[in-house]
């Protein structure tokens, strides 16, 4: 007989073993280490394993939530600020504060089309041909969600962002403002390379950039009416 057939036979008949406790005993199963170990010390050994795995896998699980958690309460209260902007110069000191502050994100850009005129005393908000948004634009492609600026940029690209801030950013997310109609691009640089990665959730700055959407229109009719 064959070490196959003695192989398929145990496996047609799981009860062998249960039917006879006494070989299990007398079994011995080669150890990591080489030494010949018993079957019932080799199970407990992979029971120990399989908990230890499952512990670190909870213990991950338990973190994510944590920091999801804060991550929710951080966008909350960053969301509220913005809806209770009463101007830009509002919204340029809620982006100071609660998201370049908040979210320690050294580099943050509000660039506006220049199709909705727009006076603000702040280095964080800006102006850009709203030509440069259209499709033929070279700012296009940062507000489709097909080929999002997640992650590490080209120089060229880094550039169009943040101007002369761009030396500081290594890598950055851009979020589009659009809300019928395009209103400009919010982007995010730090000078950690792995800080952004174009793998990684961006649920939390999605709904930055719909609250800014959503209120921009309001301020923008305001400020030129």
């Amino acid at each position: 007989m064959k070490a196959a057939d003695i192989e398929k036979y145990l496996i047609d008949h799981p009860e062998f073993f249960v039917e006879r406790p006494e070989l299990v005993r007398a079994l011995k199963i080669p150890s990591d280490t080489g030494a010949a170990i018993s079957l019932l010390d080799y199970q407990l050994r992979r029971m120990r394993e399989h908990v230890r795995i499952l512990e670190r896998e909870n213990d991950h699980m338990i973190e994510n939530a944590r920091i999801n958690s804060v991550l929710f309460e951080k966008t909350r209260s960053l969301v509220l600020a913005l809806l209770d902007a009463r101007d830009l110069d509002d919204v340029a000191t809620v982006l100071d504060e609660r998201l370049a502050g908040g979210f320690a994100i050294p580099v943050v850009r509000l660039l506006l089309s220049d199709h909705f005129p727009a006076q603000v005393d702040s280095p964080l908000i800006g102006q850009i041909a709203h030509t440069r948004l259209t499709a033929e634009g070279d700012l296009a492609d940062a507000l489709s969600d097909r080929s999002r600026w997640v992650g590490r940029l080209t120089a060229k690209r880094r550039k169009a962002l943040f101007g002369e801030a761009s030396k500081e950013v290594q890598s950055a997310a851009s979020l589009a403002l659009v809300r019928g109609h395009t209103y400009g691009i919010l982007a995010l640089g730090h000078p950690d390379p792995t800080h952004f990665q174009s793998s990684q959730d961006t649920l939390f700055l999605d709904h930055i950039g719909e609250a800014l959407a959503l209120m921009l229109p309001r301020l923008l009719t305001a400020q030129t009416g």
